[in-house]
């Protein structure tokens, strides 16, 4: 039902989640990040704890697949979750549960992971984690995952037609550890425009304000 990416820039230690779906609201559920822990995507029938969960495991020092390891034991129903995971080593990490719906994957890259389930091409979660890697170091992580999420959009995105897109990204600020979102956008519902494309144009804004 959804396409996301979670990525690290180890250069500039920035955290970011970019994700697209069918689904009303996915930017409410989907993408977690805390600066200088990690990036969480959790998707498919989707079980909204295991992001912070997952997060609280990376800051007590497990790695990317630990945590995700150890969040999926407490949860009822693991075979209905999909799961993506990187940290502030690089280790990462993703579950795809045997129950969501397919077409389904996930892909490991240098600095993302990317996880898709019914979505129109299986080729998704490659695409865009290689696209993302390619782009990070000249275009920087907040443009590199809306690329990246345009690539999976164009792919054919969700089988149902994408709805809803969101984008966040998580570093250092002026306010200290209590409040760390250096972007957080989100597009929770459009019929009329393409939602990809619409969360690029107000990433475009964000970023001349």
């Amino acid at each position: 039902m959804t396409y996301s990416i979670v990525a690290y820039d180890p250069i500039r230690r920035l955290f970011g989640v970019a994700v697209a779906s069918g689904s009303i609201a996915v930017g409410s559920r989907v993408p977690w990040a805390r600066a200088g822990v990690g990036a969480v995507a959790t998707q498919a029938y989707t079980n909204p704890s295991l992001g912070p969960r997952i997060l609280d495991l990376l800051l007590r020092g497990l790695d990317a697949r630990e945590a995700r390891l150890q969040a999926l034991d407490t949860d009822p129903d693991p075979s209905s979750r999909q799961v993506a995971v990187i940290d502030s080593r690089l280790e990462k990490a993703y579950h795809n549960g045997k129950n969501i719906p397919a077409y389904y994957g996930g892909y490991t890259g240098r600095y993302s992971v990317c996880i898709a389930n019914l979505v129109s091409d299986p080729g998704i979660p490659e695409t865009m984690c290689r696209v993302f890697d390619e782009n990070l170091e000249i275009h920087g992580l907040p443009a590199s995952l809306i690329i990246a999420l345009k690539h999976g959009s164009r792919l054919g995105g969700d089988r149902r037609g994408d709805r809803t897109a969101a984008l966040l990204v998580v570093g250092a600020t002026e306010y200290g550890e209590l409040y760390d979102r250096i972007i957080d956008l989100r597009i929770d519902y459009d019929w009329d425009e393409e939602p990809v494309d619409k969360l690029e144009k107000l990433y475009m804004l964000w970023k001349t304000s």
